[in-house]
């Protein structure tokens, strides 16, 4: 019986052992694997010039590939700054200006490929942004030969793209404000969210920049803050994009001061809030406390009234 138990132990403890470790497993490379560099550029263009400019389609699978090459319209429909490559406004006529170099090729495994970029602006060109994107595309011809029989190579779609943010010098405008900030008091689980809301009324793109600080209920030094790296988000011409940022390192139960400050050209809001983050069941848990003591005091109250009748009550004297 004892050594049955010893040779239990042995084995719990070897099972244990192997749970606890966790084995690295290296990333598999995948047999066709398309990236670009850069994934963003920005343009200042003149009527009547031409501007170049090169990116790589870049090779990090297994097997080589055909790739093929074109141009979009970028816009954007709401407010989440959900993508529209198809429809054509003012600000997207950049996609007739564009030619490359070539709009096919093939690239081999760890091999780069560069693409020559010409916008030709023409003179009579509209001053503002233009904006678009070059996407890169694997060929249904995939092969790993550089060949373009279809029967060598199989169907796999994949796709990336280049966004093009581009400004035509001129009478260009420049105008844009934060519409609301917004910090929640109560808070049920990390992290700690604020969301913003910006618009740019203008005619070329601008960068509203984002702040989140975050400071114990008493003191004034720091537990979290991005000040020295705030984030960063384009805004289109004529739109508006809502935005959240969130200290995501967050605690499961405090109390915090938190400030949000949202920059977009000349207009700047900062709001700031208490904000109690705490675990649902943790709030229950607050509200039945109050809930007993309640009836505690109230059932306590009751007794002592009752109490009080009785002592209260006298007996008439007996003649």
């Amino acid at each position: 019986m004892r050594l049955r138990k010893i040779f239990g132990g042995l084995l719990l403890a070897l099972i244990m052992a192997f749970v606890g470790i966790t084995p690295a497993i290296a990333e598999e490379v995948p047999d066709y694997r398309l990236q670009i560099s850069p994934t963003t550029i920005s343009l200042n263009l003149e009527p009547g010039t031409t501007e170049t400019f090169t990116y790589e389609v870049q090779n990090t699978g297994r097997k080589g590939y055909n790739f093929e090459i074109g141009i979009t319209p970028y816009n954007v429909v709401d407010e989440n700054y959900t993508p529209d490559y198809d429809t054509a406004t003012s600000y997207n006529k950049i996609t007739d200006w564009v030619t490359f170099s070539d709009t096919k090729g093939y690239v081999a495994p760890n091999e780069n490929y560069e693409i020559t970029v010409t916008v030709n602006v023409p003179d009579d060109v509209p001053s503002g942004g233009q904006y678009a994107m070059i996407y890169t595309q694997l060929s249904n011809d995939i092969s790993s030969d550089g060949s373009t029989d279809i029967s060598a190579g199989v169907s796999i779609n994949q796709r990336v793209g280049l966004l093009i943010y581009s400004e035509v010098e001129g009478d260009t405008r420049r105008e844009g404000q934060v519409l609301e900030t917004k910090i929640p008091s109560i808070l049920f689980n990390p992290p700690i969210t604020a969301t913003s809301l910006v618009e740019n009324t203008g005619n070329v793109h601008a960068t509203a920049y984002y702040t989140l600080q975050v400071f114990p209920l008493f003191g004034d030094e720091e537990v979290y803050t991005n000040e020295e790296n705030p984030a960063t988000l384009t805004i289109l011409p004529e739109t508006q994009r809502f935005n959240s940022i969130s200290w995501d390192g967050a605690p499961q139960l405090g109390i915090f001061r938190v400030r949000e400050t949202v920059t977009i050209l000349d207009d700047t809001q900062t709001i700031e809030k208490i904000v109690f983050l705490c675990p649902i069941w943790f709030l229950f848990l607050i509200l039945l406390i109050i809930f007993f003591v309640i009836f505690w005091l109230v059932s306590r109250a009751r007794s002592r009234k009752s109490t009080g009748k009785h002592t209260t009550k006298t007996t008439e004297p007996k003649e």
